[in-house]
């Protein structure tokens, strides 16, 4: 591979300021624009390119010293991936592959040190990690995948847990957060993104911590044509060495019983979910008791148990505004809000508590963890997406509607069975995300009267005025 040296530096661009304020419009746009990247690097024709990165750093005599290098990538369907990491002067190249082709994966480590060059190859089945960025952890390819664009192709989810936001020159800002943690370093990247392509073109990071700033360029061209990038031929003289792999946390899968178009919806469902910006939903919850028979006593069901009415508003990454009122026991009335660095929790007799925000968590995650006596649950898959299909035995697509259907039994004393059937329908809107839940669950203990037999339980989720992307009030 052809080694192309970045211009050496004699002084490091200066940081960008900060911005004190952040338009909605802006961080929307910005949001958008790195998703489509990714959108890029994952179509179905495949993704390439070559980038050239360099590392400097200004010393304390005010000098800077720059290393820099080349990493070049293949992406292709069904889990084919050429990553190449190369820098160093001739005679001193470090080399790092990672080769998939789909099946098989092969790790490479060159190291040219005249006689002392080593010459590595680690080798394993896909299918025992599992996933392309599992494979390139466990392989301990050091250096490789340190570009925006690997991270990009090969990360499983991206969230986007950062700020991030379009300048007024087309550029893409992202930072971990606009007010700077005391005792924490401070990233800050800038993306350059091909306007036709809507790939990456350049990427600037700027990281200052203790006083000091490193500053990485990559500059993303076209990749070298290559009849084969995945092939997995090694030239003579290597060696393979073992890789010890953890035991695999295997990841059930979907159930037989599926319906291939209920799969694709909640295939959509989850994408949906994972890019929207802002969200706004009212919500009525309300759970009935039903009694098995007229005959059943009272303490049976017949009754009304939880009954809530929500506003809830999502502002990803980190802010978010629910306001709970309970019509009895449950759930409990609240307010809680985050604005970013601190969520608050407001309850009727009591004084706000305040709390920070931990960095890199989804604010879906504190809501439910700071609201009273589970009150949040009800809404889960709102807040946290599809559910996960291996918790079901049957999953249909009617219409519009999601059909997820589990039974579950249990054995007791006396040869008596006791039986859980739970059935869950989620009606979905045009824009793939949920406008209803609505869970049955029946219990049955085997040798018992029908009268005598548990309540059946139905918890119903009415949402309104569902609305994503929509600039919210506070």
């Amino acid at each position: 591979m052809p080694s192309v040296q970045p211009q050496a530096l004699t002084s490091l661009p200066p940081v960008p300021p900060l911005p004190t304020r952040v338009g909605f419009s802006e961080e929307l746009a910005g949001r958008r624009a790195l998703y489509a990247a990714r959108d890029a690097m994952l179509g179905p024709r495949g993704h390439s390119y070559q980038c050239l990165w360099s590392v400097s750093r200004l010393d304390g005599r005010g000098k800077v010293s720059t290393f820099s290098g080349t990493e070049t990538l293949y992406l292709a369907p069904n889990n084919k991936l050429a990553v190449a990491f190369e820098y160093g002067e001739p005679g001193r190249k470090t080399l790092r592959r990672a080769l998939c082709d789909g099946t098989n994966f092969l790790g490479v480590r060159f190291d040219e040190r005249g006689k002392q060059t080593t010459r590595e190859c680690v080798r394993f089945s896909l299918e025992e990690v599992g996933r392309l960025d599992r494979a390139v952890a466990y392989a301990r390819l050091d250096g490789l995948g340190q570009t925006r664009g690997v991270s990009l192709a090969l990360e499983r989810d991206f969230p986007l847990l950062s700020r991030v936001w379009r300048a007024a020159d087309g550029s893409v800002f992202e930072v971990d957060s606009l007010i700077p943690r005391p005792g924490r370093p401070v990233r800050l990247r800038r993306y350059h993104f091909d306007p036709t392509l809507k790939t990456l073109k350049r990427v600037e990071e700027w990281e200052t911590a203790n006083g000091r700033t490193t500053y990485r360029s990559e500059e993303y061209r076209p990749a070298p044509k290559s009849g084969d990038p995945f092939s997995q031929n090694l030239p003579d003289g290597y060696q393979e060495k073992q890789v010890p792999l953890p035991p695999r946390q295997a990841e059930l899968p979907p159930p037989a019983d599926a319906d291939p178009r209920a799969l694709a919806a909640l295939a959509q469902w989850a994408r949906a979910h994972e890019r929207f910006y802002t969200l706004h939903a009212t919500a009525r919850v309300t759970s009935v008791s039903q009694k098995r028979t007229p005959e059943s006593p009272d303490r049976f069901g017949g009754g009304r148990g939880y009954d809530g009415i929500y506003d809830l508003w999502l502002w990803r990454p980190g802010r978010a505004k629910v306001m709970i009122e309970g019509r009895g026991q449950l759930p409990v009335s609240q307010t809680i809000k985050a604005d970013g660095v601190n969520i608050t929790i407001k309850e009727d007799g009591a004084p706000p508590r305040v709390q920070p925000l931990r960095e890199q968590e989804k604010i879906e995650r504190t809501l439910q963890q700071y609201a009273r006596r589970n009150s949040l649950d009800p809404l889960q898959w709102l807040l946290d997406g599809p559910p996960r299909l291996s918790d079901y035995q049957q999953i249909r697509l009617n219409g519009s509607v999601l059909e997820l259907s589990r039974k579950d039994e249990r054995p007791q004393q006396n040869d008596r069975t006791y039986t859980t059937e739970t059935f869950v329908r989620v009606w979905l809107g045009p824009d793939n995300l949920p406008r209803g839940f609505e869970t049955t669950q029946k219990s049955t203990t085997s040798g018992v009267f029908e009268r005598d037999q548990p309540p059946i339980t139905i918890l119903t989720v009415q949402l309104s005025e569902l609305t994503v992307d929509r600039e919210p009030p506070f």
